[in-house]
């Protein structure tokens, strides 16, 4: 009997002495792998720990933040950016998803800024211009969100979603043979992706909506119908001036 005692305080100790030797990086890295499982909640209890042994470990912060905000908590996870930000403020990345979580809570405004932050440290990232276009588009400021979407098909001419996004911000500015161009390139785009047997859309003749804003959820009144054949798209429905738009 005192022998199992032994033996069942011996693993005991020995357990404990290996947990209490887990790094923060130990800490943040278990945390990854069950971010990579969805388990969010034991990876921000995970990051938590991480944080515990090493309160300036920038990655910590930024990891937990990308956890709380795959939660849907979005204001604990600006809060986690910040701290991540206040530590390390040159991650692009970090900027980017602070970016994505303030656009969850409709503060466009500050989207843009921390959109900025990001294309500040990397003029060339494609994700930046266009979160950033997509904030400025909520905002109705659709001038400007035309200019970043043609940034980021700058450096990605194949980015098809920046070409429907530019063709919905076109659209709702009302200008509506740029905004058919648009969703033509996008179209085609997309096509040229797509298995000949599994196409979106069909090498007949279909029909189409573009809608100003309507895009990845978003909505709007402004409608644009079209007539689609292959590669091209022909404008034949009427326009209608007004439009509105929700949150990306």
């Amino acid at each position: 009997m005192r022998i199992i005692c032994f033996i069942f305080m011996l693993h005991l100790v020995l357990t404990t002495s290996a947990y209490c030797q887990q790094t923060a990086e130990d800490w943040k890295n278990k945390g990854d792998s069950l971010t990579a499982q969805g388990e969010y909640g034991e990876a921000i209890a995970a990051y938590d720990e991480a944080i515990r042994l090493d309160p300036n470990y920038a990655p910590a912060w930024s990891n937990k933040g990308n956890a709380l905000k795959n939660q849907g908590e979005y204001y604990k996870a600006v809060q986690a950016y910040d701290e991540a930000i206040r530590l390390d403020a040159n991650s692009t990345d970090v900027w980017n998803n602070k970016g994505d979580a303030l656009m969850n809570q409709e503060r466009y405004s500050e989207a843009v800024q921390a959109y900025d932050e990001a294309i500040r440290l990397d003029p060339n990232s494609t994700v930046s211009w266009y979160n950033k276009g997509n904030a400025l588009k909520s905002l109705d400021r659709y001038d400007e969100a035309i200019q970043a979407y043609d940034q980021t098909i700058r450096l990605d001419p194949n980015f098809a979603e920046a070409w429907r996004k530019k063709a919905a911000a076109l659209s709702a500015s009302g200008r509506y043979d740029e905004a058919v161009q648009a969703f033509n390139e996008a179209m085609n785009i997309s096509n040229e992706r797509e298995d000949a047997d599994h196409k979106g859309l069909s090498s007949e003749k279909a029909s189409t909506t573009l809608r100003a804003g309507e895009v990845e959820g978003d909505s709007a009144s402004n409608e644009i119908s079209i007539g689609f054949k292959g590669p091209d798209i022909d404008m034949v429905g009427d326009l209608d001036g007004e439009s509105s738009e929700g949150a990306v």
